[in-house]
């Protein structure tokens, strides 16, 4: 099939045969044009020279008869009269010829004749010695001799035709004979009527019933002579007997003739339309050929001059067609380079034509491939870093040294567990875990490892030992409650163990484990053997953390001595940790919050919640609730669940304005926005039900390899502000745009998560540094939203430009410590010169950077359109 579309001809073979083709059409057109308006002018011109034939016959024949009724007055004189009436009968011929001669000399006829009363030839001119003959009969002495009148008509000869007249000669009232006299129908006047009409003339005589050609004619020798042998088709003498003329068509010398028949009538008949004895013909001919004569040279100058334009045309048709191809050859050569994989081709577009916009299309085609290529190569080498299916998803991490807080929770209640049923232990144990994970993650801690019937969890960063207590106190209030009253109360040890210990991913055997090592760790197992039930028990570290919240809420831990160990360390009476984790964060009724925690720890695979939610897979925790992969069986579909901790809907008015967002969220159907579905209560549980993407966020990428490859990082760039306009566009602002909440498919698409999600739901009231609800993500935050002002698109546009500085150069623009001294940079401070982190990118890459990241609104992009079009105007 290749090689057969290979074998055919070339465009520009096609567009040179095309317009050679057009070209010979309109030169054709033309010519048959010409042709049959020459055919129709010279048929109009014939049948107008005919016409002005049959005139000019008509009023030379009555020039004629007027001429000779005129002579005949001057011929027959009284002379003439008296000279036969005295003597014509005993005349001598010879006397009377003399006279005749005489007149015809000075009168200028060709032929006389005097007859005698019977009507017999007494003398004539053109014939000595025929005296006697008798005329009688001729019709035009028979129309005379009838009416005594002059009487004009043809007068036939053998050799020859006379305009002719007969004039009775009378003396008193005595007839005493008649003269005829005429002129010949000779070449002469053939000329004058050729003249005159414009035709060749030909006078006919009729012979035995038949025409023949007369002498007198003016045709070239061979025409006339092919004219005797055409003669035939002419109609007999007899059907032009009423005076009518015809029209007939010869062919003479092989050439199309059209000619008009006048017949010559000897004595026309009496009365109109009687019939008249024809002895002869008028015939005027037109050559069609003639006519046409001008017409064919134009013809010719024409079809000369369309091969020479049909050859000019040619010329500059392929010198216009290489000109107007050379693109499209490059176009062509690019696309067989891009299906080959090569992706790297660039055509130049120099024109502003529908080939220059093809070529423009085209680069723009090459470079989106570029990039998807480019991310689809880079995602394929990520994706050696994933877990294997069917093991937990563990993040690979480099050897670290970090400052954490340690919780050890040992669950007493399995000590025994070997007694009881397995599958209500590990059920039991299941319920457990999710709840100790829900506790944890709310405190944005992790859980590190499970032994036995030991569960350690690890917080850093700012106020970790604050936030480990609050868990520790929700942990101890969660597992150490009976489920019914068959329950055999076992509660939970509680210890926390702060310092520095080192963390990274270890292999152990095929699989991947976290390792945490350290003197921390070593305490907890110390410490561990030190705790009584109903008590928590903090290191020395864990103490001095909690100093100055110990201080606010007027509790004094007690101190102790280890009796196993020799190390120092507090206790703290669980009713008191509770207390003190309610200052932390706000509680609502003791035992609604424990229904609540109990509700969401119950969630996990296997689970349905409001006979909805088919509950598959937990795939997250964070501040807002734990998300869970789904099948919505309403929708037959799988489905994003977030459910929401009572945090996020205790106060009516904010959970009715992150209604209101979420409404406008799910007017949004782009293909670069993560789709949300459904908000709702189900089970006392509010969740937000979203599209299911499998895929991994940007933070992910960004956490295994600092910074993206140039084109997958304006690839991301791209779709994240193509999706974010079609947001802005429905007037929904995301207020958290980071790493995090963009999520990549396989396929390297990216989605733009957690519309509304990030807006505050209640603060403590206590700034940046309390724990609770941010307007957004602090490192990606702009300095109107941090300072409390109105914020509108541009406000997403910084976090853009957060986000794109990160992307492209593996740095953050600001960092620091805690929030506040982050905050303080994106207020008061300049970003480091993008091109100074990564030299690669281009110049107006860190133009675009720097603008999107400008203190004033008023000096960034005014819109997600206008930043997106200058990214699809850089060259991958």
């Amino acid at each position: 099939m290749t090689d057969k579309r290979r074998t055919g001809l070339s465009l520009g073979t096609r567009l040179l045969l095309a317009m050679a083709m057009v070209v010979l059409l309109g030169v054709g057109a033309a010519v048959a044009a010409v042709y049959l308006r020459g055919q129709a002018l010279a048929s109009t011109a014939v049948e107008e020279a005919l016409a002005r034939s049959a005139v000019a016959v008509e009023n030379s024949q009555e020039q004629h008869k007027q001429q000779l009724k005129q002579l005949s007055r001057t011929f027959a004189d009284a002379t003439l009269v008296a000279y036969l009436a005295e003597g014509a009968a005993t005349a001598q011929e010879s006397s009377i010829l003399d006279l005749l001669e005489l007149r015809q000399n000075d009168l200028g006829f060709d032929f006389a004749a005097v007859l005698g009363p019977d009507g017999r030839v007494v003398a004539r001119t053109d014939r000595p010695g025929s005296a006697g003959q008798d005329l009688a009969e001729r019709p035009l002495v028979a129309a005379t001799l009838k009416s005594n009148q002059p009487t004009v008509g043809v007068w036939p000869e053998e050799d020859a035709l006379y305009n002719a007249v007969v004039v009775p000669m009378v003396t008193g009232f005595d007839l005493v004979g008649y003269v005829a006299f005429g002129f010949r129908i000779d070449q002469a006047v053939a000329r004058d009527l050729s003249e005159i009409s414009g035709t060749e003339v030909v006078f006919l005589a009729v012979r035995q019933g038949k025409f023949e050609a007369l002498p007198s004619s003016t045709l070239e020798t061979a025409t006339a002579q092919d004219l005797s042998r055409s003669l035939v088709r002419l109609d007999p003498p007899s059907a032009l007997a009423r005076g009518e003329g015809r029209r007939v068509s010869l062919n003479l010398d092989g050439r199309p003739w059209l000619a008009q028949v006048t017949p010559l009538l000897e004595a026309p008949g009496q009365a109109v339309g009687a019939p008249g004895q024809v002895v002869g013909a008028t015939l005027a001919l037109a050559s069609l050929d003639r006519q046409l004569g001008p017409f064919r040279t134009l013809l010719r100058d024409l079809v000369i001059a369309g091969l020479a334009a049909t050859l000019l045309a040619l010329g500059l048709a392929y010198a216009l067609s290489n000109r107007m191809l050379r693109p499209i050859r490059r176009l062509v050569a690019s696309a067989e380079a891009a299906r080959g994989g090569d992706f790297g081709q660039r055509v130049v577009a120099e024109t502003s034509d529908e080939v220059g916009q093809l070529a423009r299309s085209f680069n723009e085609l090459l470079a989106d491939l570029r990039e998807k290529s480019d991310m689809q190569a880079y995602l394929t080498d990520l994706s050696r870093t994933l877990p294997e299916p069917g093991k937990a998803a563990l993040p690979v991490e480099g050897p670290q040294k970090k400052s954490v807080t340690l919780v050890a929770v040992e669950l007493r209640r399995y000590v025994r567990a070997a007694a009881q049923p397995p599958d209500e232990v590990v059920a039991r144990l299941n319920r457990d875990l999710r709840r100790a994970a829900a506790a944890v993650a709310a405190r944005r801690g992790r859980l590190v490892s499970l032994l036995g019937h030991r569960l350690l969890a690890a917080f850093e960063g700012e106020d970790r030992s604050v936030r480990a207590v609050a868990a520790a106190s929700e942990m101890m209030a969660a597992l150490g409650s009976r489920e019914d009253a068959f329950d055999d109360l076992a509660e939970p040890l509680v210890v926390l163990a702060g310092g520095e210990v080192i963390t990274g991913t270890a292999s152990l055997g095929e699989d991947l484990t976290a390792s945490l090592l350290g003197l921390p760790v070593q305490k907890l197992e110390s410490l561990l053997k030190e705790a009584t039930v109903g008590e928590m028990v903090l290191s020395k570290e864990v103490q001095r953390d909690l100093e100055d919240l110990l201080a606010r809420t007027g509790f004094t831990p007690e101190s102790h001595q280890g009796v196993v160990t020799t190390l120092p360390f507090f206790s703290l009476k669980s009713t008191d940790a509770v207390r003190i984790a309610g200052v932390v964060t706000p509680a609502v009724a003791p035992t609604l919050a424990m229904k609540r925690s109990a509700l969401l720890a119950d969630l996990g695979p296997g689970k349905l919640l409001g006979g909805r939610f088919e509950v598959l897979a937990q795939l997250g925790a964070g501040g807002m609730g734990m998300v869970f992969k789904a099948r919505d069986r309403e929708l037959d579909d799988l489905v994003a669940l977030k459910v929401l901790r009572r945090e996020a809907w205790q106060d009516p008015v904010q959970l009715e304005r992150l209604k209101e967002e979420l409404r406008l969220a799910r007017k949004i159907t782009h293909p670069n926005v993560l789709r949300t579905y459904d908000f709702g209560e189900l089970d006392g549980i509010h969740f937000i039900s979203m599209e299911y993407v499998r895929g991994v966020t940007l933070r992910y990428m960004l956490d295994q390899t600092d910074r993206l490859p140039f084109s997958a990082a304006l690839r991301v760039g791209k779709q994240l502000l193509s999706g974010l306009a079609a947001a802005h566009q429905q007037g929904v602002l995301h207020r958290d745009i980071k790493p995090d909440n963009l999520i990549l498919d396989p396929a390297g698409n990216a989605k733009l998560m957690d519309f509304g999600i990030a807006r505050p739901i209640a603060r403590a009231g206590l700034g940046l540094t309390q724990e609770g609800w941010l307007v957004g993500t602090p490192q990606y935050m702009a300095p109107e939203a941090l300072q409390g002002q109105e914020v509108d698109a541009r406000t997403d546009l910084y976090a853009v430009g957060v986000l794109l500085y990160e992307v492209f150069t593996g740095r953050l623009p600001f960092t620091g410590q805690t929030p506040v001294e982050i905050a303080f940079k994106h207020l008061n401070e300049t970003p480091p010169a993008p091109r100074a982190l990564a030299p690669s990118i281009p110049e107006v890459v860190e133009g675009i950077l720097l603008r999107c990241l400008a203190k004033s609104p008023a000096d960034r992009f005014p819109s997600a359109e206008s930043l997106l079009a200058s990214l699809d105007a850089l060259s991958a």
